[in-house]
């Protein structure tokens, strides 16, 4: 999988880690599990206190990333 530009140094997929899943680098987080955290309203404290691994810059460039998808794809990009 190619990762986006924005992820790059902070994502990584290798088919022989979590089956090629977007994991968060020098981890086995799949970036997935992030999105899944936040979109189930549990926040990103609570994601980073169970994955102590991933650092909050990760993350925050993540959401970041999400946030500009997101808006690009409602035509409000900023």
């Amino acid at each position: 999988m190619k990762i986006p530009a924005e992820l790059e140094g902070v994502g990584v997929s290798d088919p022989n880690i979590m089956s090629g899943a977007v994991c968060f680098v020098g981890t086995r987080v799949p970036v997935k599990c992030l999105l899944d955290s936040i979109n189930g309203g549990k926040g990103l404290d609570r994601f980073l206190a169970n994955n102590s691994r991933v650092t909050r810059e990760q993350a925050l460039t993540v959401m970041a990333w999400q946030n500009k998808v997101a808006q690009d794809a409602i035509g409000e990009a900023s």
